[in-house]
């Protein structure tokens, strides 16, 4: 799978990330005073929505021409720190967690139960690296996608779950791959 590429200008970005539907990087522009504005809450995600303009009509697997999903998260240096490709209005439980099943098959599935305001941050309430990770528990990722979206190490980022789940505002559900 190709790396995702970032080219940074005066007042945008144009991302290419990795659609696993299409087989294909996809181009994405965005306002980076957008990105900012959407950093404020932790993280900053782009739902883009496309079809395949070069599907191989050859293949009767090939899927690529429906509409489909890429969702795209950027951190504050503007790179892309993770891609999800996904058909509908949010990934199935099939989709969720896909490669990165662990021994005997199950993948942990981190999810927000309470919702929680950037003023938590400032009350001291949660850090805002614990804010960040929540931003990226949407029932999407796996706790390693987590990680790897946050940036954080895993085993950090297994303390900070710990941590908010003690505090009930994540859940992590276990899911058996399959």
């Amino acid at each position: 799978m190709p790396e995702n590429k970032v080219k940074k200008y005066f007042s945008l970005i144009e991302a290419w990330a990795w659609c696993e539907i299409c087989t294909e990087m996809v181009n994405i522009r965005v306002d980076k005073d957008e990105i900012k504005a959407g950093l404020k809450m932790g993280i900053y995600t782009k739902e883009h929505k496309h079809v395949n303009p070069h599907p191989d009509l050859e293949d009767d697997e090939d899927v690529s021409s429906q509409e489909h999903t890429v969702f795209i998260y950027i951190n504050d240096n503007y790179d892309v720190t993770g891609v999800r490709s996904f058909f509908g209005d949010s990934p199935s439980m099939s989709d969720v967690g896909r490669g990165t099943t662990e021994e005997g098959g199950e993948v942990r599935i981190p999810i927000v139960v309470k919702e929680v305001q950037p003023m938590s941050v400032q009350l001291g309430m949660i850090s805002l690296d614990e804010f960040k990770l929540l931003k990226v528990c949407d029932g999407m990722n796996s706790v390693e996608q987590c990680a790897e979206i946050a940036q954080k190490p895993l085993d950090k980022v297994e303390k900070m779950l710990n941590k908010l789940r003690k505090k009930g505002l994540v859940k992590v559900i276990k899911r058996t791959s399959g």
